[in-house]
């Protein structure tokens, strides 16, 4: 029965408890690898081998501190996203979970890819790999979503064909739109692509509630009923 533990429910049909494993274990999966990843970030932060005062330390650790800031940030959104699509997704079969494997394993990456950032070789190099596996990322989730809601259609079916696409573009164009915005940005000075990033996401979530709203609305109108969706993005709007 749904909301029982799973060790403990025992009347359910064997391929309903089969989907909702694989489900179950899609979720764990994933929300694992997000907390490894951001975890990893503070474990590539190093201080100086010689320093005397706290300036020094503050010196070596200031560029390491904005990258872990960054890329914490960037691992944020990917979970805010990925819990917003898997919160509307009801099945999680075998291409969705491939797609989630894939789209995990380049998340898994980004400790990696920041640690190359502030290690001390070519920056812009560097930034291009980064900038190229965010991306990456992006697309992954788009094609995870845009498999579920748009070819399969294994989403609830309150989700208006409209609302799917809007989702579909957003993730799928915001990385790339972002990057641009911060290419003409030479030696920027520490936390200042952060604070970009974070100017953006308190820009660009209300306006994205504001759309879905809007696109729910009109979904709502032309079937005769009422969005439960709409209803809940109203409420809680993370």
């Amino acid at each position: 029965m749904a909301g029982e533990p799973e060790s403990l429910d025992t009347d359910e049909p064997l391929e309903r408890r089969r989907r909702r494993h694989w489900f179950d274990r899609v979720i764990m999966l994933s929300d694992g690898v997000f907390a490894i990843s951001m975890t990893l970030l503070a474990l590539e932060m190093y201080a100086p081998s010689k320093w005397t005062t706290a300036l020094d330390i503050w010196r070596t650790l200031a560029p390491q501190l904005d990258a872990y800031a960054l890329s914490f940030l960037v691992i944020a959104v990917f979970w805010l996203a990925h819990r917003r699509f898997f919160s509307m997704i009801l099945d999680a079969d075998p291409p969705i979970t491939v797609l989630n494997l894939i789209f995990l394993g380049l998340v898994g990456l980004l400790p990696a890819a920041t640690h190359l950032v502030h290690g001390g070789g070519p920056t812009q190099a560097a930034m291009e790999v980064y900038s190229s596996l965010v991306i990456a990322i992006g697309v992954a989730l788009a094609a995870l979503w845009g498999y579920a809601a748009l070819i399969v259609d294994k989403v609830a079916p309150e989700i208006g064909k409209r609302t799917r696409i809007f989702s579909f573009l957003l993730i799928l164009l915001t990385p790339p739109f972002f990057l641009f915005l911060v290419s003409g940005v030479h030696n920027p000075p520490p936390g200042l692509i952060t604070l970009l990033l974070i100017g953006l996401f308190l820009v660009g979530w209300p306006m994205r509630m504001w759309v879905i709203r809007r696109l729910e609305g009109a979904h709502s109108t032309t079937t005769g009923a009422s969005s439960p969706v709409t209803e809940s993005a109203r409420v809680s709007r993370p």
